[in-house]
């Protein structure tokens, strides 16, 4: 059995931190028979006037001091990791969700990081991080240096993340391996269950469902506008927004419906969404940027095809024409429209498709398989 030291400044075991990412990661490691050591949530602890140094930049120069990269209160994180990890007697191997936690960590056990992007390749691709200053950048930088260079193993959740690693800071590739995350959901399905909730989709119209919380990054528009394209061509169409709302000065018509933010954290919430991944036929959600997308992984789960944009770490998770479509970023409307309506007047063609979907969250996009990975890369360096 490999003992664990799972190291994150959040709380691990509280399934609504990071869209449940760490607790389903943690939870498969457990579950394939490694012991796992809880260390955090850890303490954040600013140093004096670093508040007041944050409101004026923003208020001055429109800029953000990102306390997620500052280098005195990572310091203070792997010295919060380093203080449990001495208590605790059996460990073989570090390994955390995020870099923040092991950027400045020094221990004798191996470190691993297991990740979904490396900071340099999210600057100016997420929009909050395009407002950073430039010190923010700098110790942003600095600080996944540091814990890549720490790390044995750098596991990526894509290969665009791990291309990031290689090619923006130098890690050595062998060290560089990519595992995919699984679906943050608990999935119970076997294929005659999937089979008959494929076959229950209607045939007479297409159901689309959007799920994110971003209207503009995930594309929001280029869905409404995809579901109108396809109602005036006289395709009949049912499109679900959960997760946010559109704009106020939207005129929404009545096969559009708004759900707003949907808990998974309540029975109604996951009976709700789990409605919707059911009877829908394709998830749509054509991100402008996207690290990797769990959403997509989840979609599958259920055997509901992705239409999405190549753009991020999405292309390690859907592939052309086996659980879904990617699309250009310039794609227009029309490009959206055909691959729907192609789809949908070859029902056989959607089944496949449906079903093929299905085996790439059995095979490949859960958190079972990928726990089963990252075991093995472990005992290769113990």
């Amino acid at each position: 059995m490999i003992n664990i030291a799972y190291a994150s400044i959040f709380n691990a075991r509280d399934i609504s931190q990071w869209s449940g990412t760490p607790f389903y990661m943690s939870k498969a490691l457990e579950q394939e028979g490694m012991h796992i050591d809880y260390i955090g949530p850890l303490k954040t602890e600013f140093a004096p006037g670093y508040k007041l140094k944050q409101f004026l930049k923003k208020m001055t120069f429109s800029q953000r001091e990102s306390p997620r990269f500052n280098a005195d209160i990572l310091k203070n994180y792997s010295k919060q990791v380093a203080q449990q990890l001495a208590l605790l007697k059996d460990t073989q191997v570090i390994l955390s969700p995020t870099i923040n936690a092991v950027a400045h960590l020094d221990c004798k056990q191996p470190i691993v990081v297991w990740t979904d992007a490396v900071f340099a390749s999210l600057v100016a691709f997420y929009s909050p991080s395009s407002s950073l200053s430039a010190i923010s950048v700098q110790q942003g930088n600095q600080a996944t240096a540091e814990a890549l260079s720490r790390s044995r193993l750098a596991l990526f959740s894509s290969d665009w993340a791990a291309q990031s690693a290689i090619e923006l800071y130098g890690v050595n590739k062998q060290k560089v391996k990519v595992v995919p995350f699984g679906a943050n959901i608990d999935c119970q399905h076997n294929l005659a269950t999937i089979q008959q909730m494929i076959k229950s989709r209607p045939r007479d119209k297409v159901k689309l469902l959007f799920l994110g919380t971003d209207w503009h990054r995930k594309g929001g528009n280029i869905v409404f506008d995809t579901a109108k394209a396809l109602h005036a061509a006289g395709q009949k169409v049912e499109l679900n927004f959960v997760g946010c709302m559109p704009p106020k000065e939207i005129k929404i018509p009545d096969y559009i419906k708004c759900h707003g933010f949907i808990s998974k954290r309540t029975p109604h919430g996951i009976a709700k969404i789990t409605e919707l991944l059911r009877d829908s036929h394709f998830l749509f959600v054509p991100s402008l940027a996207e690290a990797y997308g769990i959403v997509f992984c989840e979609a599958n789960a259920y055997g509901l095809p992705c239409l999405t944009s190549y753009v991020g770490g999405i292309s390690t998770v859907v592939k052309d024409n086996i659980n879904g479509m990617t699309f250009s970023l310039d794609s227009p409307t029309s490009a959206y429209c055909d691959y729907i309506c192609n789809l949908m007047q070859n029902y056989t063609r959607y089944e496949e498709l449906a079903l093929s979907s299905f085996h790439e969250y059995e095979t490949r996009l859960n958190w079972k398989v990928a726990a089963q990975q990252v075991q093995r890369l472990i005992q290769e360096i113990l």
